[in-house]
């Protein structure tokens, strides 16, 4: 008897033992995180600082602010049916007669990029020309006196480093926040990442990085109310 305790102690030892060994953990799996994604226009808008950060002279206009949140949300899910029916049956295209409806959804069609050139546009604020008529971006209605727009960019960011040359690596001593800079030349080369630039006032000259620039003359909406409530009337490029 004595014997089968003392063995049964001894198993009992052993067990014990191996319950104590600490189990072979599973190896975790690395987790990559996410690619950090570029802040949106309208991100960068939210905290926009400068002299011509966008602003919203619209919202006090009848009916306005509803039409806005309507286009914004048919933009946003890309129904056309519902931009449609904020947009003038002859809505004007281009400048070289392109126009309509059916013209308009052709385009989306091909190029689905201009679905976020409308949504940049909502996005850099809105100006009132009169109680009937809006711009949006607002800078397009308010650019200084003598600025030719054809060759002005807006700064779309609140510390755009300046560079002493076209390389991300170059010394930079200013830095602009939402102002508009005018081209020097004719305007960055094909697949170029900087142009040369300089302030209106010409105080600031130097290289900017392109995507913290936007042309002046980029896409556009324009708006206006008539009878059957407001209606996009417009939505262009160039000059």
């Amino acid at each position: 008897m004595k014997l089968q305790i003392a063995s049964l102690c001894s198993l009992a030892l052993i067990l014990a033992a191996c319950g104590d060994s600490p189990a072979e953990e599973a190896p975790v799996p690395e987790t990559v995180a996410p690619a950090e994604e570029a802040p949106s226009l309208a991100q960068a808008v939210a905290s926009a600082k400068g002299p011509f950060a966008p602003k919203d002279d619209c919202g006090e206009l009848y009916g306005f602010d509803s039409f806005r949140g309507q286009l914004r949300r048919a933009i946003t899910f890309q129904n056309v049916d519902s931009l449609v029916a904020l947009v003038d049956p002859a809505v004007k295209l281009d400048f070289g007669g392109g126009a309509g409806v059916d013209e308009l959804k052709t385009r989306l069609a091909d190029d689905p990029a201009l679905w976020s050139e409308m949504s940049d546009a909502i996005a850099l604020g809105c100006s009132a020309q009169d109680e009937t008529s809006v711009t949006m971006p607002w800078v397009f209605a308010n650019l200084p006196d003598g600025a030719d727009a054809t060759s002005t960019y807006l700064v779309t960011a609140n510390d755009a480093p300046v560079r002493a040359e076209a390389d991300a690596a170059a010394a930079s001593d200013a830095s602009l926040g939402w102002d508009l800079v005018k081209l020097a030349g004719d305007g960055p080369e094909e697949g170029a990442e900087f142009v040369q630039v300089s302030t209106l006032d010409g105080k600031t000259t130097g290289y900017m990085a392109l995507d913290h620039l936007r042309p002046v003359t980029d896409y556009r909406i324009l708006a206006n109310r008539g009878d059957d409530g407001w209606k996009v009337t417009a939505f262009v490029a160039g000059d």
